[in-house]
């Protein structure tokens, strides 16, 4: 999988850019929100959301064997005590060419599930923040 960290109550964990990897990491983000006490609500919504980050990061055709070694997706989360923030940060995948006609913007999902998502994008790499109550 990668690395994992817990720093300053967060916790981080890296994974390569290989769609079998972002089960883990949506199990990580439930636990890490169950553990924090949080409702039910919040630890699906942050589960789904790190699931959907990593998927548009990681992209459906790219193979795994052409990814730099160092190309990963990192995740942190964190509980504090008004809200629960989970951050994405990595590479985003190109474009699905079977969707060129079609103006769709990949993080529709996210703003409709996170309370608050914020995106940023800096030499190739994008930072997804998105965070719920507690």
């Amino acid at each position: 999988m990668g690395l994992a960290t817990q720093t300053e109550g967060a916790v981080t964990i890296a994974i390569a850019r290989d769609p079998a990897l972002v089960r883990t990491a949506r199990l990580v983000a439930a636990a890490v929100a169950r553990r924090a006490d949080r409702p039910d609500t919040v630890i699906e919504a942050a589960r789904l959301a790190v699931g959907e980050a990593c998927a548009v990061m990681i992209g459906v055709d790219e193979p795994v064997e052409t990814a730099a070694a160092d190309d990963r997706i990192e995740i942190s989360l964190r509980a504090e005590m008004s809200r629960f923030v989970v951050t994405v940060r990595g590479r985003i995948a190109p474009a699905d060419p079977s969707f060129e006609d079609i103006d769709l913007d990949p993080w529709t999902l996210l703003e409709g599930i996170s309370d608050e998502l914020t995106i940023e994008s800096q030499d190739g790499v994008s930072t997804v923040r998105m965070t719920w109550p507690a």
